[in-house]
């Protein structure tokens, strides 16, 4: 059994190599999402920042209740970025792995 899964293991990192040198795009997309999801977080920290200045308040219960729907778009949004990562990477690795008729 561990010998089936060592082979396994070794022929999809073959595999892999192969693809992303036939399609560099594969790998582009996971940066992509990445760098995306950086980009939100950065947003979302500069967003969150300018509301709690322009609240005059220290009152952490009220800052909780502004921050919270911006926090809750900028967490769905980061969630839609990484599945839209998911999606378009695994398109281009199945598009190629059949362009090179691997298994």
């Amino acid at each position: 059994m561990a010998k089936l899964d060592d082979n396994v293991m070794k022929n999809f990192f073959l595999n892999l190599t192969r693809i992303v040198e036939a399609n560099p795009r594969v790998y582009f997309a996971v940066i992509a999402g990445i760098a995306l999801c950086l980009m939100l977080f950065i947003a979302e920290a500069v967003h969150i920042q300018k509301i709690a200045e322009a609240a005059h308040t220290k009152d952490q219960l009220l800052l909780n209740e502004l921050i919270q729907p911006i926090v809750s778009r900028y967490t769905w949004s980061r969630v839609l970025a990484i599945a839209a990562m998911v999606f378009w990477s695994t398109a281009e690795y199945r598009k190629t792995k059949k362009q090179l008729g691997l298994k």
